[in-house]
């Protein structure tokens, strides 16, 4: 019985250990805005058009995309040289279109931009779940042969 209880822990507190939502992403007191590098997941859009603080991008199969996420423009030709910030205000069909927040040099056609995909709730997460129905059955297990 004891061995039972010791691997439901160990389920329980393995599967709670690797959501990353358990630690916090950034150190306190440091904000988005003073990260020295861009997230490495981001994903990478063409921009279509660019006006004087605008920039119009082709989103596609990224659904995830919506008002409100912190954008990076970046030049290739640079080894990815950040050019701007930008946040998305708004998204119609297969495109959206984000505001600079921040430049240092101005935004082309030619320059990419860089979108962070937002962190899923950890009550949303298939990896939670399944650990928590795993130790809900080990229990329902343990409590049946003893």
């Amino acid at each position: 019985m004891r061995a039972v209880w010791v691997a439901t822990a160990a389920l329980m507190v393995g599967g709670c250990q690797s959501l990353p939502t358990w630690r916090p992403a950034t150190a306190p007191g440091v904000t988005a805005s003073s990260l020295p590098r861009i997230p490495r997941d981001a994903a990478r859009f063409e921009i279509d058009s660019v006006n004087d603080s605008t920039a119009t991008f082709r989103v596609r199969e990224a659904t995830w995309v919506r008002p409100g996420l912190q954008s990076y423009v970046v030049d290739p030709a640079q080894r990815d040289a950040l050019v701007a910030r930008m946040v998305v205000v708004s998204r119609s069909g297969e495109s959206a279109t984000a505001l600079v927040t921040g430049q240092v040099t101005s935004v082309k056609a030619d320059h990419f931009l860089l979108v962070v995909r937002p962190v899923s709730p950890w009550w949303k997460s298939a990896r939670f779940w399944s650990g928590a129905a795993a130790g809900a059955a080990a229990t329902m297990i343990g409590l049946a042969l003893f």
